[in-house]
């Protein structure tokens, strides 16, 4: 490759609010160290962008070289890419980066003649190095103070709507058999000082979302908490949100007091919980204290100000279909605003690549490399969890039906029973993977609990009927509980003399319902930072 040619940064997202920090972050560096600016351009795309608009947008001969930023969910595409680009301008450099490349040799997917150069581990300065000699050289990590700050006024608009990824850290203190951030040891923080600095400059340009990549944000307890008041004293009064990557077992009664004096929505909590399986937790080179972390999310989830995500991950070596059944009962008891259900992947570089073999893993050949059986599990077992996870989705995570689950557990043993049933039901129905909307759903929760419960279902519609009303702005109420709304054909005239009777009648946005024999004052002009549903009062009065 020529020295100093001009080369396009291209990243391919998995989603449009997503951003790519490694671009940015790559000419942010070479820019500050010498490299002219005008000779690295930066485009970003998803992975839901066909070929020829991508191809549209990169292939250009002013660029004498191309680097993707390659990751698990966008490798067969930049493989696709890679090898169309060689045919078509066989002198284009190739530059590959990024986590799925940097620790296998001969990756299946890219063959030698597609690509020129393959940048491994840490990319700034080896970056820097291969444009300005044309070579790889194999260069020493750099301190993070001499990674200049990625956003500027000139691209911050680009942003806009969109997640802006944050980085005060690199590194891991921890070494879990499934996680990439254990092949890098060692912990490497940004000074504090321009911490504040760069967060304010987020402020300051109305960023909504900053996501912190940080691995475990509280490593340092005293330094997230110091980073968690800057914020809360700071940017209160702000229209932002800040995502952490927390370890709930390192917070002490300090930061968990702290957190909860944070205006509601200011901070979003993702909690890796993985297993509370103590044995699995051992095989996978996981240290967590498990009743410090359930102790502590629902103290978090208790004050209501946090949204808190939680994940667990199927597959993991040592926990058979009743073990992951406990985890999933001993998380969801949590009632966190999402509980995220992943499965185990194989990721190159990790200490399951060898646990695999022990442990008789079968895992896709394809990317995400996800698991499909091993020695707890058949791939029956993972299918079934495969059945559960979307239906899980479709209604916990949404949280547009929170008060009718509440009703439903009370007629199961547990959590996990109850999902397991409604997963049945929809396979049933050949539900499984199918898209189905939301007012939909409404429908179905009403058949499952007329066809599984009992035929008497008025009482659970009624609290259906409130989750809709609480969830959806849509006058068009889901058929199967339309024989609940009131007949009174003065029912307008009544919503009318209620507000006026309240002094509301001049509010934006407030709307009455009639759920039984109780009166609900919907606020449709505000929702809850946290869940996302509607604000409300309650007017009981009997409907003439």
């Amino acid at each position: 490759m020529k020295t100093n040619p001009n080369v396009l940064l291209c990243a391919l997202n998995s989603k449009f609010i997503h951003s790519c920090l490694a671009v940015y972050s790559l000419k942010k560096y070479a820019t500050a160290n010498g490299y002219p600016k005008e000779k690295i351009t930066i485009k970003e795309f998803t992975i839901n962008d066909t070929l020829d608009f991508i191809l549209n947008g990169i292939y250009s001969r002013q660029y004498d070289a191309i680097a993707f930023s390659v990751y698990i969910w966008n490798c067969e595409y930049v493989a696709k890419l890679c090898r169309i680009i060689k045919k078509i301008s066989p002198g284009k450099t190739i530059i590959l980066g990024g986590p799925e490349v940097s620790y296998i040799e001969n990756h299946p997917l890219f063959r030698n003649d597609d690509i020129d150069f393959i940048l491994r581990g840490e990319g700034e300065k080896n970056f820097l190095t291969l444009l300005t000699t044309g070579e790889i050289k194999k260069e020493k990590l750099l301190a993070l103070e001499d990674i200049p700050f990625p956003y500027d006024e000139e691209n911050i608009s680009l942003f806009e709507n969109r997640i802006v990824y944050y980085e005060t850290s690199r590194g891991c203190p921890f070494s879990c058999a499934y996680c990439l951030s254990s092949a890098e040891k060692g912990v490497r923080y940004l000074n504090l000082d321009r911490v504040k600095k760069e967060l304010t400059f987020f402020a300051e340009h109305n960023v909504r979302q900053v996501k912190f990549v940080d691995r475990t944000f509280n490593a340092d307890k005293k330094r997230a908490y110091f980073i968690w008041e800057f914020i809360i004293e700071n940017f209160s009064d702000k229209d932002m949100n800040f995502h952490f990557e927390i370890a709930a077992d390192l917070l002490d009664d300090e930061s968990v007091e702290l957190l909860s004096t944070a205006p509601d929505g200011l901070i979003q909590l993702e909690i890796g919980i993985q297993s509370t399986n103590e044995n699995t937790l051992n095989i996978n080179c996981r240290k967590t204290d498990t009743e410090k972390v359930l102790s502590n999310i629902s103290k978090l989830t208790a004050n209501k100000n946090i949204n808190i995500h939680t994940d667990l991950i199927a597959g993991l070596p040592g926990e058979c279909l009743n073990d992951f059944r406990k985890s999933f009962n001993d998380v969801y008891s949590l009632k966190s605003h999402q509980l995220q259900l992943g499965f185990l992947k194989l990721l190159h570089g990790t200490e399951m690549v060898h646990l695999s073999k022990k442990y008789d893993f079968v895992f896709s050949p394809f990317s995400p490399y996800e698991v499909l059986s091993n020695r707890d599990l058949t791939h029956d077992d993972i299918l079934f969890l495969k059945k559960f996870e979307d239906v899980f989705e479709k209604i916990y995570n949404s949280e547009r039906f929170i008060l009718s689950l509440n009703e439903l557990e009370k007629y199961f043993e547990n959590a996990f029973e109850m999902f397991e049933k409604i997963t049945a039901f929809f396979d049933k129905k050949n539900l499984s993977f199918v898209s189905v909307s939301t007012k939909e759903i409404y429908n179905l929760l009403h058949t499952f609990f007329k066809e599984t419960i009992s035929d008497e279902t008025k009482e659970f519609d009624l609290i259906l009927l409130e989750d809709f009303y609480l969830s959806e702005k849509s006058e068009l109420v889901p058929v199967e509980l339309r024989y609940l709304l009131p007949q009174n054909k003065f029912i307008s005239e009544k919503s009318s003399a209620i507000l006026h009777s309240l002094s509301l009648q001049k509010q934006r946005g407030l709307t009455v319902r009639f759920i039984g024999n109780r009166i609900l004052i919907v606020n449709y002009a505000c929702r809850n930072k946290i869940t996302g549903r509607f604000g409300f009062s309650v007017y009981s009065s009997e409907i003439d």
